[in-house]
């Protein structure tokens, strides 16, 4: 049997040297030390950013919890800038303002190189590459951006991390352990014919080594085309777009190309683009590529699920973002068709009061013998900027308080086709506890979690407590809607407690490093219910390297 010590030594001693020795090298180099600014990147360019982020203050799988401020725009500059985060002072890079760049544009230009990797790769930019204002540093791969005549752009992504589950290794609280390393790669080209016509195409390879059980669901040996379609600009405001395609919309609770594990979602089917002045709105049809249970291969669509809806989005001022959104999920091979309505906000007032809000009412059919559908979820948080603990504004602290409920059905055994919410494909890695036990049905969740700069204002330390307990006294369900113990009724609704480190080292925008550490105390579920595998404490260790290019 595999030594359990081993691993977390090794991992927890290489994820504290490299970045000890990073930071130091970092700090003799003062042109390296690169302000931290969070850009947007999400459904439009004016989003709150709450997907995922582009490496920077936290890992680039993570939802950011805040909210960017707009600087004034210098009448001088008649496009109109990205939205930045301002940076102190202290951590701005040196301006030599001249004839040609104001410092506003310099810094403007600057944020744009910064936000140029987004939460989907076709929707990347990377226009700073010729503007005169910009004037920070070239990465590998920049040679291949916007070259023949500035229509072509190469690039990728690679990955390697070593993953150590303890007890936890299959779905949930399983009793097993492993440990192994996942590597994925992803390689894109996008081509733009003309001002109306445009092609792109993308690459994913994923690979597992080293591990002694079967492979987790999410982290299996892949070969696919991942993204490969065909876009076309019917007006100013309104484009189609056709082919296979992932998505990535709001907060991503609902619909997410879930990065963390190898094989990201994608879909096959068309999309209605409408960007308007204040509604940005997608309308689509689409069915997904390698669905978890549809027996299908990893590249094959499966015509048996439908996924549709309209997502609309706008920010009606600079500290407020409002979403709404219709989704459909029409599942024929276990007979159950789903209706998503729903709505969602988030913000901050000028003295750092973070706020957000989501729900959704969720209605339709169940599988035979489970009657109708009638379900819902409900996310609330309240958070604060701790300005006083950064007296020197060389840092930016968040604490948060979060409550999620997500309703679940009474009827045993569980399926996915019964009446508790279904979380349709979700970004399940965040939200709901780092290790993954829980997905977004049958669930209550209170949690607190805090955020500060640690060593460098490039190294940012996450704290996340979270406290479960199940709403209907039935089944948790793992993150992919599956029911863990489906068979049994639960003898108590305390699911446990989970304590979540993590450190990321964002080396600069283009590379960055994450460990972390999560540990998992079981209720009284656990102890009492009949069924259950195990009701040991689960732990989960990881070091990440990442790089896009």
């Amino acid at each position: 049997m595999r030594s359990r010590l081993w691993p977390h030594a090794l991992s927890i001693a290489m994820g504290i040297t490299l970045m000890v020795t990073l930071i130091r090298l970092d700090s003799r180099i003062a042109h390296a030390i690169e302000p931290v600014v969070i850009e947007d990147i999400t459904f439009d360019p004016d989003s709150d950013t709450e997907s995922s982020p582009s490496d920077l203050a936290i890992p680039y799988y993570a939802p950011v919890e805040r909210i960017a401020t707009r600087l004034a725009e210098p009448e001088s500059v008649t496009s109109k800038p990205p939205s930045i985060i301002e940076v102190p002072p202290s951590l701005r890079p040196a301006c030599q303002c001249n004839n040609a760049c104001d410092c506003l544009q310099i810094r403007h230009a600057d944020s744009a190189m910064r936000s140029a990797y987004r939460c989907l790769f076709f929707e990347n930019d990377f226009q700073y590459l010729n503007d005169p204002c910009y004037r920070g540093a070239r990465y590998p791969g920049d040679c291949l951006k916007r070259i023949s005549r500035q229509r072509v752009s190469l690039g990728g992504e690679a990955r390697i991390r070593f993953q150590d589950d303890s007890n936890i290794a299959g779905s949930g609280l399983t009793g097993d352990s492993d440990d192994y390393w996942l590597t994925r790669v992803r390689l894109f080209a996008d081509y733009r014919v003309n001002d109306w016509f445009r092609l792109y195409g993308e690459y994913l390879h994923g690979g597992s080594t080293a591990e002694i059980l079967p492979t987790n669901p999410g982290g299996p040996s892949i070969d696919r085309l991942q993204n490969g379609f065909f876009d076309t600009q019917l007006t100013e405001t309104l484009s189609v777009r056709v082919g296979r395609q992932e998505q990535c919309y709001g907060s991503q609770r609902l619909v997410s190309p879930l990065d963390w594990v190898n094989d990201r979602r994608t879909f096959d089917g068309f999309k209605i683009i409408h960007e308007g002045h204040q509604w940005k709105t997608d309308a689509f049809f689409l069915h997904p590529v390698g669905e978890l249970h549809s027996g299908q291969n990893s590249n094959q669509t499966d015509q048996k699920v439908t996924f549709y809806g309209i997502y609309a989005a706008q920010r009606p001022t600079d500290n407020l973002k409002i979403d709404a959104y219709y989704l459909g999920l029409n599942n024929r091979r276990e007979q159950y068709d789903y209706q998503t309505v729903g709505t969602r906000l988030k913000g901050e007032t000028d003295a750092g009061k973070l706020f957000a809000f989501e729900g959704a009412y969720q209605f339709g059919n169940n599988s035979p013998g489970y009657g109708h559908h009638n379900a819902g979820f409900i996310t609330a948080g309240m958070g604060q900027r701790l300005h006083h603990l950064h007296p020197n504004k060389q840092g930016n602290s968040r604490l948060w308080l979060w409550y999620d409920w997500a309703s679940g059905d009474n009827e045993i055994p569980a399926v996915r086709g019964d009446s508790g919410f279904d979380a349709l494909f979700p970004q399940s890695h965040w939200y709901l506890g780092f290790m993954d036990l829980f997905g977004r049905r049958n669930i209550n969740d209170v949690s607190l979690r805090f955020t500060t700069p640690i060593l460098s204002p490039k190294v940012e330390l996450t704290l996340w407590y979270h406290y479960f307990f199940l709403d209907q006294k039935t089944t948790p369900y793992n993150a992919d809607m599956t029911a863990f113990n489906p068979n049994n009724a639960a003898a108590d609704r305390e699911l446990g407690q989970e304590l979540d480190l993590l450190i990321n080292f964002a080396v600069n925008p283009r590379n960055n490093l994450l460990l972390g550490y999560s540990i998992f105390q079981p209720g009284k579920y656990y102890e009492l219910t009949p069924g259950i595998p195990s009701d040991a404490d689960g732990q989960f260790l990881y070091l990440q390297y990442q790089t896009r290019f």
